[in-house]
């Protein structure tokens, strides 16, 4: 029994491979654009971590193919890191005080990675499961 794996994270991440958890175990690591089979028993519980960064956890049965794309959220917060950078360099002559809050906001925001899921795990085809699952 397989489930096929289509990643289409675009842009962000896509220098770095995907580490493919199965029932909660790491078996494979998928690149960009790339596609896969993985052979599971009856059905299997699917995420996928990257650096910290996770997806949400779907139920997989055989013959099922899920794409894997990246959170809109994600996209908001690498703009917002990009916003911040220049920020920075802006207000870079500050005071020490102003330079202390802005470090800790971009602790508290990348910390945002590893709470909140970074990509999505979606089931796209397999005419053998009920459309309500």
């Amino acid at each position: 029994m397989t489930v096929t794996i289509k990643r289409k994270t675009g842009w962000l991440g896509m220098a770095s491979n995907i580490s493919v958890k199965v029932n909660g175990e790491k078996v494979v690591k998928i690149a960009h654009t790339q596609e896969i089979n993985i052979a599971i028993q009856d059905s299997a519980h699917l995420t996928v971590i990257q650096f910290g960064s996770k997806s949400n956890e779907i139920v997989v049965k055989d013959g099922d193919i899920v794409e894997i794309t990246t959170a809109k959220w994600s996209y908001i917060v690498y703009c917002a890191a990009v916003m911040y950078t220049f920020l920075m360099n802006v207000i870079s002559t500050a005071a020490y005080k102003d330079k202390v809050s802005i470090v800790a906001i971009f602790i508290i925001f990348l910390s945002s990675f590893f709470l909140v899921n970074t990509y999505r795990l979606k089931i796209i085809n397999n005419n053998t499961r009920s459309e309500f699952l």
